[in-house]
């Protein structure tokens, strides 16, 4: 989930991004004010208007009522209700305009700050809600859908960001409002009108806030097939941020084919949640902005580092008796090596990394609710432990979760029993994904385009050093386009700014520093580009190269390699190191716009 969200951040700094608002918006902005905004309450409020006005029958208002308090109403049941509730109100003109003003448009805003947030992302908004909500706080001008094809409105980026596009219309256009399926298949039907929309749509990645889980919210299904109707059925970039935990709330849901085109990202538990979500979303922008606004320097500082790296690895030197100093190619000693994934010391490195992943997850947002989270906080403490964070890492042993789990005092059985596969699932998830079962061995080539991660290990003088070289210098030929023995001319894979950390000084500089805050291993990375060569880089460069790398290293465009962990004197204790390191690897990075600094996302 880290990869996706970082993308998000990329393509709204970007202005690669188009929101779609949903009901669950207003519903917070309005501090749940009436529950009109869910389709259920809405159909309900106009079935009971049907009913009073003597236009549907005993049985069929009571057919409605019970599908909808039951939960066994499907996306259908849903439509049908639509249709029957428009049908109605035509039999009084004047009677379905005034039953949207009377339960959308007097609505005013409680909590305006999810809607803030959402406009200070600066990506243009359309949204499937009546209600005129976003245009109050964001000082917009509504724009109907009709309007937008007919009015022949300027359809930039900064233009549109003028206005909140309704693409199913809103309560004072209630003429043109598209409730039913009907209205779907009207707009379906107009080419002119889809023509507008197409090339926004193709192009930009869809962020879709404030709808239900799955597709069991029917605007959120109906949109979705009308957006893939007029963009063909392309594969779009699609995104929609929903609640940990996910209720269905659909027996049957239509059959839709495109759904793998869908990513779901969780924010949390509550719209509180969202909020603080959306506003992490923009950490980014500033810092993307300001890189824009310097694409020349920031071309060139590239140019000269890959070339510096090149000059800097791309010789090896032999020392013999006669003290005589012999400088070769690198390429001309280098000797192929072959990597191993079943060896001992992987798989150790490999289950200190599961371990931290696990607890990384059991801790995060969403993973427990909140009665969970307090009961199993207060067993802890009852145990007399004094750190909740080791003891919820130590859940990967079953016998320590019993312990707990068997407070009756605590948790009831079925309790027990809910936290018990709840963390039973997630460790075989982990362990799933991490299997380790393969024995094939593999060409550096081959490892590169298959691992993600990977580490090396020999004896000293077996080539370690000069295999890290080599890979620095190869990465760096093909991010200059140039000929090189790790690609090929076919190559696809994303070229990355390789960068090379002797990981002792990463130690010594800590043990230096003791009195200070501790440097993550992340920042060592980019303010690393201090002890860099004097003579090549000037400090007006070396401040260019460290945004640089800060910028690449939030786009994940970094090849890192750590040299010498062997090299680390044996006082020092590794497995913090290693700690720090799969840290790095595992987390998402975020801007921290105060401190001007990188730091490790809050969302995994």
């Amino acid at each position: 989930m880290t990869d996706e969200i970082q993308k998000v951040k990329i393509d709204i700094a970007l202005n690669h991004a188009i929101i779609f608002v949903g009901t669950g918006v207003s519903i917070y902005t309005t501090n749940d004010e009436q529950d009109v905004f869910y389709w259920k309450g809405l159909l309900k409020d106009g079935l009971e208007g049907c009913y009073q006005s003597g236009w549907i029958s005993d049985k069929e208002f009571e057919d409605f009522n019970n599908k909808f308090d039951n939960d066994t109403a499907d996306i259908d049941d849903y439509l049908l209700a639509i249709n029957r509730i428009k049908f109605c109100f035509k039999m009084e003109s004047d009677e379905y305009p005034i039953w949207l003003r009377e339960i959308v448009g007097k609505l005013s805003a409680k909590n305006p700050e999810l809607i803030k947030a959402i406009g200070e992302l600066g990506c243009p908004i359309l949204t499937t809600n009546y209600d005129l909500l976003l245009e109050d706080i964001l000082e917009k001008k509504p724009l109907t859908s009709n309007k937008y094809y007919i009015n022949n409105i300027d359809d930039s980026l900064e233009n549109l960001k003028n206005y909140i596009l309704h693409v199913h219309e809103y309560f004072e256009e209630s003429n043109s409002i598209i409730l039913s399926s009907d209205n779907y298949n009207e707009i379906r039907e107009n080419e002119f009108e889809q023509s507008k929309l197409r090339t926004l749509l193709e192009t930009k990645t869809l962020l879709f806030i404030g709808y239900g889980a799955g597709m069991s919210d029917p605007s959120f299904s109906n949109l979705l097939k009308w957006i893939f109707h007029i963009t063909d059925k392309k594969s779009l970039s699609i995104y929609k941020f929903i609640k940990s935990n996910k209720n269905k709330m659909f027996n049957q849901i239509s059959d839709i084919s495109f759904l793998e085109n869908i990513k779901e990202i969780q924010f949390g538990n509550t719209f509180e949640d969202l909020l603080q979500f959306i506003k992490n979303l923009k950490s980014f922008t500033p810092l993307i902005h300001k890189s824009l606004s310097l694409t020349n320097k920031k071309e060139n500082i590239r140019e000269k580092y890959l070339n510096y790296l090149i000059n800097e690895y791309g010789h090896v030197s032999i020392f013999g008796f006669s003290n005589i100093n012999i400088n070769l190619p690198l390429q001309s000693v280098y000797v192929e090596l072959k990597f191993d994934p079943t060896h001992p010391s992987i798989k150790a490195m490999k289950m200190l990394e599961i371990n931290e992943e696990f607890k990384r997850k059991l801790l995060s947002p969403g993973f427990f609710n909140e009665n969970e989270r307090k009961q199993l906080n207060r067993a802890i403490l009852e145990t007399n432990a004094s750190n909740p964070d080791i003891i919820y890492k130590d859940f990967m042993i079953d016998q320590w979760l019993n312990v707990l789990l068997n407070n009756k005092n605590i948790f009831t059985i079925n309790e027990a029993n809910a936290i018990k596969n709840k963390v039973n699932q997630l460790k075989q998830s982990i362990l799933e994904k991490n299997n380790l079962k393969e024995a094939k061995q593999y060409q550096i080539q081959q490892v590169y385009y298959k691992f993600k991660h990977f580490i090396i290990l020999g004896h000293p003088g077996s080539g370690k050093t000069t295999l890290s070289k080599w890979l620095i210098i190869n990465m760096a030929k093909q991010c200059l386009g140039k000929k090189n023995m790790l690609f090929d001319n076919n190559c696809s894979i994303k070229n990355k700014i390789p960068i090379l950390i002797p990981i002792w000084k990463y130690v010594d500089q800590l043990k230096e520093n003791s009195n200070k805050q501790k440097q993550t291993l992340l920042q060592y990375i980019y303010e690393n580009i201090n002890t860099l060569n004097s003579t090549y880089f000037n400090d007006e460069e070396r401040k260019e190269l460290s945004s640089f790398i800060i910028e690449s290293l939030l786009e994940g465009n970094i090849l890192v390699i750590f040299e010498g962990l062997d090299e680390v004197p044996i006082h020092i204790d590794r497995s913090d190191l290693l700690k720090e390191i799969n840290t790095l690897l595992e987390r998402g990075i975020d801007y921290d716009i105060k401190t001007n600094k990188l730091i490790y996302s809050t969302y995994d």
